[in-house]
């Protein structure tokens, strides 16, 4: 009698994908300094951040080079994603699309954190890390996913399904999840703020101009 499964597969996967953008090391130094400042005379947008300062959601739309060159980045990263996941489900061919996006800054200091959240209505949510800011003890400003399953009846002493996931965040580093995915931020722990860029993406079928 055969002891092999005949079906054995992992279903309802969520993808959490990290980049390191090293190359963007020039442009972090810029957008750093342009938040810093503008974190003195404009007033925190209050969002699900708890203390800290949220910039006005317009960074995509702002023309400086160094905020294009951001975009791009994002962009592509998130096309590379796309195509990667069409692959993996047999999808031979996927239609170019046309990306919208809507970003803002976050800066954190000592004790702030962000609380559960989600952008359910848009397709993928980026965070990206200027400057991380400092080490400190886990879990200090990290960015955490919560299981988006039902939750069920637990496991006595063995923690097959975790119900949150967390990452570290580094500087220059990318983190891409799809917009529904809840999440929040461990409250930070360190001397020098945490600055991160973050976006929502929305994707559109570019349709080719009738001639």
């Amino acid at each position: 009698m055969s002891t092999e499964p005949s079906l054995a597969i992992g279903v309802f996967s969520t993808p959490i994908v990290v980049f390191d953008l090293p190359e963007l090391a020039p442009v972090n130094a810029e957008i750093a300094a342009q938040l810093l400042t503008e974190e003195q005379t404009v007033p925190s947008w209050h969002r699900a951040n708890v203390g800290g300062w949220h910039s006005v959601p317009d960074l995509s739309q702002r023309p400086h080079p160094a905020y294009r060159t951001l975009m791009r980045a994002i962009v592509d990263r998130v096309t590379g994603v796309v195509g990667s996941l069409a692959t993996d489900m047999g999808i031979e061919r996927v239609p170019p699309f046309r990306y919208g996006v809507t970003a803002w800054g976050m800066i954190l200091r000592d004790g702030h954190y962000v609380t559960v959240h989600d952008h359910g209505d848009v397709h993928w949510s980026v965070a990206y890390y200027v400057d991380a800011g400092d080490e400190a003890a886990e879990p200090s400003g990290r960015l955490a996913f919560i299981d988006p399953r039902r939750s069920g009846r637990s496991i006595p002493e063995l923690e097959l399904f975790p119900t949150s996931f967390d990452v570290q965040p580094r500087t220059g580093a990318l983190v891409i999840f799809p917009g529904w995915l809840q999440h929040y931020v461990h409250a930070y722990r360190g001397k020098r703020p945490r600055i991160c860029v973050s976006c929502n993406l929305t994707m559109e079928v570019a349709r080719a101009p009738r001639e």
